[in-house]
């Protein structure tokens, strides 16, 4: 095998093992994004369910009241 030859079978592997770490890390970064809006679509849920139980706690339902106070004993709360 000339020298050549030889350059070329080693950046054809070179460019394999780049493709796969690229698509590893690509896979990588997606599932954070992907955990990232996750969280970020839990907490503006929460936040959205807190303003209207609230606002049915105002207009006198007690089950709205009784849903604020469970969130509140799991923690989720607008201060915390």
């Amino acid at each position: 095998m000339s020298y050549y030859d030889q350059k070329e079978k080693a950046l054809e592997a070179a460019m394999a093992a780049a493709r796969v770490a690229y698509n590893q890390g690509y896979g990588d970064g997606v599932t954070q994004g992907v955990e990232a809006g996750i969280g970020i679509g839990f907490v503006m849920g929460v936040q959205r369910v807190q303003a209207a139980l609230s606002d049915g706690l105002r207009h006198g339902s007690p089950e709205c009241g009784r849903a604020l106070e469970g969130m509140k004993r799991l923690g989720i709360n607008k201060e915390g």
